[in-house]
């Protein structure tokens, strides 16, 4: 399939409440609507072997800290079939020298890399392309709850509780709106804290954690086809996915740039005969 970006439908993607799952997809889509890209989530063993040029695909994962080993998975297993797809196509070829963009661009809770281009081999011309998106529920979480508690933690707000309970009384500390608003605010640093499933976050709180996710996924995406980050807007280096309207939406410049981009990509993909598998159904995913 061409200009599609997958989601890797796994226990990450499904832990998510049904219709976060719906809206984290249709706000992807939004994001991406000046393309336009094909959104869609998809089962790691259910992926085409030959991923186009302009296609991406982003893995979520419930922390920060596992963003690098599920990058490390994906990029030898992406590795390892091409490999086994350049035997099987019989062509004379190595790729022991990834280029930088496949190293990958790391970001604050996401990381995203390609290798994507043609080699001509004799009278041949042959498709190497490798893709990859790992984006962290952790840090939209954390983008959300930072913004509404100014960046306090919940040492912080416990603190501010007691302050009030000796100055005013137990009573007037659990019964006026100070107190009702810290009431809140610990929760929601509980939430945070425990790293709570999103099901068991109010709804508010989740939708807004949704509506962060894409931005940070949407933005591994655009690594896929522009490894450098741009001047401003959603694609620039360490945006702030939530609370914060300059980084809500990729820019305009951002926005002909990546539409450039793809069409070069499909120009450079139709001049190849031969399209190495990325997802050979004889191997494991790299999504798996």
């Amino acid at each position: 399939m061409a200009k599609t970006l997958f989601i890797v439908d796994d226990e990450v993607y499904q832990s998510l409440p049904e219709a976060a799952r719906g809206n984290l997809l249709s706000r992807v889509r939004g994001l991406f609507s000046f393309i336009p890209l094909n959104v869609e989530a998809r089962k790691p063993r259910l992926f085409p072997e030959v991923l186009h040029f302009t296609d991406s695909v982003v893995s979520l994962t419930e922390s920060d800290q596992a963003v690098d080993p599920v990058l490390q998975h994906i990029k030898q297993k992406e590795t390892a079939n091409v490999q086994f797809s350049i035997k099987q196509a019989g062509v004379n070829l190595t790729i022991n020298n990834p280029p930088p963009s496949f190293a990958g661009n790391l970001d604050r809770g996401g990381v995203g890399g390609h290798w994507k281009t043609v080699v001509p081999i004799g009278q041949q011309t042959v498709s190497i392309s490798m893709t990859y998106g790992v984006a962290s529920l952790e840090t939209a979480e954390e983008a959300v709850v930072d913004e509404d508690l100014h960046g306090r933690s919940l040492v912080d707000i416990r603190r501010e509780r007691q302050k009030l309970i000796d100055k005013k009384g137990l009573e007037y500390a659990y019964a006026k709106h100070q107190s009702l608003t810290l009431t809140r605010e610990e929760m929601e640093a509980e939430l945070l804290a425990k790293h709570a499933p999103l099901k068991d976050w109010p709804g508010y709180l989740a939708d807004n954690v949704v509506t962060a996710l894409a931005r940070i996924i949407a933005h591994e995406a655009r690594h896929q086809y522009i490894l450098a980050h741009s001047a401003a807007g959603l694609g620039a280096d360490s945006p702030r996915v939530w609370g914060d309207p300059n980084y809500a939406d990729f820019d305009g410049t951002d926005k002909a740039n990546i539409v450039t981009r793809i069409n070069d990509l499909t120009t450079s993909w139709n001049t190849a005969a031969v399209h190495l598998e990325t997802c050979p159904q004889e191997k494991a995913s790299p999504f798996d």
